[in-house]
């Protein structure tokens, strides 16, 4: 592998043993990059409820030799049931399957711990994954980085990616160091972005009869939504609740939740019913778990500082409606990990200058930016059609989503066709009726191969990607909707 030098192999500094951090690095070691995943907590806690992984994800697992392993944790849900207050289903398909077979990739819906545990135990050399590392300090001296843990032992590398989800620590730390460095830098607007005026009861529950077997459906109220996932022997669940009218969780006043607060809203939503014969007490009752968390929502601006760069939650978030989340993470995760190895491998003898870093963390950000703004579009809408969120959505939600059903399911398969994968990790990857497009890097040595000569920029190609991409859904919410989202939250 290139980029070894006087001072040893390029070293990459992962903060957070979430998604996208274990994403990387499983891509760092297909290309030999060296590296730490330090988190603050134990790996896979028993924390949350599900994660979905969609068909560009499960490409990416494909690429890192896992899809095969992880689609025998969990059983395939091909129907996607929408019910009304009255808990009975006024649309009904095969959504998911069609998904599927279009794309040629299996969508898989798993308990978050178990997907993250997997990940980590399929890590060549676990001892790469450090638990209970808290980051208290990042210090860059003479192109090095050094993370400083809380409890005095220091980790050194080239470069430092926070994973750290929507509280990164990371970024915090990024935010100080640009504020000495480049007064102005990071605005108060770019720290207000991610905000959150929806609260979520998120968990899982054993089985029972009422929601169907295998399948995905969602229950709408008045600034309310249920969303159940069903597996043989679990039922996930996801209830995003509208804050009143003028409240919001944003930076420098998050909202922490106690048992009472769990309880007390938990039980304002217990005879509201969820089938024909459940309401939603018949699952809460029975819960292995359950929480409230706050669903942060935003896009930021400014992505990296320095020798410092975000990937995933820390920079991008979204509502967990469409299930989009976790994909968007593996997605930037494999767009930085190309950027980084290409920055690696420019020269043979050594690392990476302070301006080729920055270039690579700029090329990420800019290559990223078009399709993350498109998903979040998606998943903020969804979450606000799902909770009937003003007469708007509700006319949507009920009247016209019934007549496209499945074509939002067709273009869906389109839009994950435009996912990235590695560029460096050579697969036959599958196919289904639609095929994957090719990436910007793809095209380039093609056409390198055939006239010898490069391609200018690869912006205008993903941009043209991600705008071919757009939902018959979102097209049709953006007619009606469009003006109610608020600017600031993709600003």
């Amino acid at each position: 592998m290139s980029g070894r030098g006087a001072d040893g192999r390029f070293k990459a500094i992962i903060v957070g043993a979430g998604v996208s951090g274990l994403t990387l690095a499983h891509a760092f070691d297909k290309a030999g990059i060296d590296y730490v995943v330090l988190d603050k907590r134990p790996v896979a806690p028993a924390w949350g409820a599900s994660i979905s992984i969609f068909p560009n994800g499960s490409r990416l697992l494909d690429q890192l030799g896992l899809y095969d392993l992880m689609n025998t944790k969990h059983t395939e849900m091909q129907y996607f049931h929408c019910r009304g207050s009255d808990g009975k289903t006024y649309c009904s398909a095969p959504f998911l399957k069609e998904v599927s077979d279009s794309a040629g990739y299996m969508g898989m819906t798993i308990e978050r711990r178990i997907f993250l545990q997997t990940l980590y135990d399929e890590l060549p050399d676990k001892s790469k994954a450090v638990e209970h590392a808290r980051v208290s300090e990042i210090i860059e001296d003479q192109n090095r980085v050094k993370v400083v843990l809380a409890d005095g032992i220091v980790h050194e590398g080239d470069i430092v990616i926070g994973c750290d989800g929507a509280h990164s620590a990371v970024r915090e730390i990024m935010w100080e160091r640009a504020h000495r460095l480049s007064p102005g830098l990071i605005t108060a607007d770019e720290k207000q972005k991610m905000k959150a005026t929806y609260t979520c009861l998120i968990g899982i529950a054993p089985y029972q009869n009422g929601l169907g077997s295998n399948i995905l459906s969602t229950v709408s109220n008045d600034k309310f939504s249920f969303l159940f996932l069903t597996q043989p022997e679990k039922i996930f669940f996801i209830v995003p609740i509208k804050m009143k009218d003028g409240q919001m969780s944003q930076y420098s006043n998050r909202m922490r939740f106690t048992d009472e607060d769990v309880e007390t809203q938990a039980n304002k939503l217990l005879d509201y019913r969820i089938s024909d014969t459940l309401v939603f007490g018949d699952i809460w009752k029975t819960r292995i778990r359950g929480q409230l968390v706050s669903l942060e929502e935003g896009i930021l601006s400014q992505w990296s500082f320095g020798r410092i760069v975000l990937c995933g939650d820390a920079t991008h978030k979204v509502t967990p409606n469409a299930g989009l989340e976790g994909n968007m993470a593996m997605e930037s995760s494999a767009v930085l990990a190309n950027e980084l190895v290409a920055a690696v491998n420019l020269h043979p003898n050594k690392k990476p200058s302070d301006e080729e870093i920055r270039l690579a963390f700029k090329k990420y950000h800019e290559i990223r930016t078009p399709r993350v703004k498109e998903l979040f579009d998606i998943s903020w809408m969804l979450t606000r059609l799902q909770a009937y969120d003003g007469w708007r959505f509700y006319i949507i939600q009920r009247c016209l989503l019934p007549f496209i059903f499945m074509q939002v399911a067709k273009q869906i398969a389109t839009a994950m066709s435009g996912a990235p994968v590695l560029s460096f990790v050579p697969f036959s990857q599958r196919s289904g009726k639609v095929e994957w497009k090719k990436q910007a890097w793809e095209l380039e040595k093609k056409i390198k191969s055939q006239s010898g000569s490069g391609i200018t920029s690869s912006n205008g190609l993903i941009a043209s990607i991600a705008s071919t991409a757009l939902l018959a859904y979102t097209a049709t919410v953006w007619y009606f909707g469009r003006a109610l989202r608020d600017p600031v939250t993709t600003a």
